[in-house]
């Protein structure tokens, strides 16, 4: 596709809701195509936590119709020389600043970048603390409304690319890392692989067997495959982060069968 048909924008940012910073950005939207359906998805991220949004946006794309646009705001470095690009990649767009948040998406599929520079799309080019507003969301609902994204600049062949999804694979064991903390102190890995291949889980020094579902294993510490494919730990009806004080980067080492 050239442009999105789906009419659909979602939102991913750390600007909370105490500042005015996402109503000004669906102002904007809203001003250049009042019939584009904006959704939420979350303004809760941790302060400047690239990494933190580049995940929750790859467990959020794909429940939306192909042609939507996402769009991605953390961004520390505002202001400075760091590109603003849009992204076709799986059926989807994405607009975000050039800081890593699409590392998810374009480290193991094809895409087609852009850098959003055609002044055409934009509301201001000099914005020194809020391109949000100025440059990304007045480009998404352009987009919205049919314009191509070759449009919008030059093709970049070379977005950043964090380093966040990489593991170690042997014959006999995976080791990986904790990416994501949720709500509930659950501590997702970015280590995919299916349950029945598992042996065991480890976690600072600790052994952890691997059940099915949160309430197979009561009161005590254990991993499971979560429905996104990913290896979790939890504690039932607790919080495993806190009580094991894991952080994000804590390494994760899972035993295969066999």
């Amino acid at each position: 596709m050239e442009a999105s048909e789906t009419k659909i924008i979602t939102l991913i940012t750390d600007f909370g809701y105490k500042d005015p910073f996402v109503g000004q950005m669906k102002g904007v939207i809203l001003s250049i195509n009042p019939d584009v359906r904006i959704v939420d998805i979350t303004h809760n991220i941790a302060s400047h936590d690239i990494e933190e949004a580049a995940f929750v946006l790859l467990e959020s794309f794909q429940y939306f119709p192909e042609g939507s646009i996402h769009m991605v705001i953390v961004d520390p470095g505002v202001g400075s020389k760091r590109r603003a690009l849009i992204v076709s990649a799986d059926g989807h767009y994405f607009i975000a600043p050039d800081n890593g948040l699409l590392s998810y998406i374009i480290k193991d599929r094809t895409f087609k970048a852009f850098c959003l520079e055609n002044e055409r799309y934009i509301l201001k080019k000099e914005s020194p603390t809020f391109q949000g507003r100025d440059v990304f969301a007045p480009a998404s609902a352009w987009l919205s409304k049919g314009v191509p994204v070759h449009d919008f600049g030059n093709k970049v062949i070379d977005p950043v690319v964090l380093d966040t999804l990489t593991t170690s694979l042997d014959k006999s064991r995976i080791i990986g890392k904790i990416v994501y903390i949720d709500k509930f102190g659950n501590a997702i890995t970015n280590i995919k692989v299916k349950a029945e291949k598992i042996k065991e889980v480890k976690v600072k020094q600790l052994i952890l067997p691997v059940v099915s579902c949160y309430a197979h294993s009561e009161n005590r510490l254990a991993a499971l495959v979560n429905s996104n494919g990913f290896v979790e730990i939890f504690i039932y009806k607790n919080n495993a982060a806190q009580l094991l004080n894991l952080k994000r980067d804590d390494t994760v080492e899972v035993l295969l069968n066999g």
